[in-house]
């Protein structure tokens, strides 16, 4: 019992906890389908009012919304792309399933670009931000993710390209601000999803 609980806790998302979510992903699998229950529930997100600086203007904006279904980071120089892979496909995805999803954006070029990459856990982390939050609902449980809600009605827990051995990869979960452990097959995909980011260069970005 003392191993299988070991087991449980290194492919949690959350590490701690999720034991119930776990649970819904079964039933979601085996009695519904994977269909998005996630997004049964009405999630409306507001954005923040612009900080205003000491003549009383607004400062600016660390994120921008290019209109092109990405954000820049101006302050860690990244582009992200707007929408997480569930608010999208409308399912979880394992750590290969994360692999073919980038290969298949930068065959098709997203946004204009053949770069685009798992984020590591420096850079998830750099959008953690604990002052903010987004609802965020899955069956009967709610939580809070903590992160711009420029991103919108985002999931909780996202793969980074960081693997541990052959059989782990890392993820980083919103709710709790921490990185994690987690089989890249996954227990039922571990209610993980991507968010895809490249690194912006002047000379390649430059308009």
């Amino acid at each position: 019992m003392k191993k299988v609980w070991q087991n449980f806790e290194l492919q949690s998302p959350a590490k701690c906890g999720f034991f119930l979510i776990l649970i819904m992903v079964f039933l979601s699998s085996t009695v519904f389908g994977d269909e998005g229950y996630y997004y049964g529930h009405k999630v409306e997100v507001e954005p923040l009012k612009p900080k205003l600086g000491p003549d009383g203007l607004p400062l600016p904006e660390r994120f921008a919304d290019n209109g092109d279904g990405t954000i820049t980071d101006q302050k860690e120089n990244l582009m992200w792309k707007a929408r997480d892979s569930y608010q999208e496909r409308k399912k979880w995805l394992n750590w290969h399933d994360a692999q073919i999803f980038i290969k298949e954006m930068n065959e098709k070029k997203f946004a204009g670009h053949d770069d685009w990459r798992l984020p590591i856990k420096k850079e998830l982390k750099s959008l953690y931000e604990e002052e903010k939050e987004i609802p965020w609902k899955y069956y009967w449980t709610e939580n809070v993710v903590h992160i711009d809600p420029i991103f919108g009605d985002t999931s909780c827990c996202f793969w980074t390209s960081e693997e541990y051995k052959e059989k782990y990869a890392y993820g980083f979960n919103f709710i709790r601000g921490q990185s994690y452990l987690s089989l890249k097959g996954g227990i039922m995909q571990s209610l993980t999803v991507i968010r895809p980011v490249r690194t912006i260069t002047a000379k390649l970005d430059s308009k």
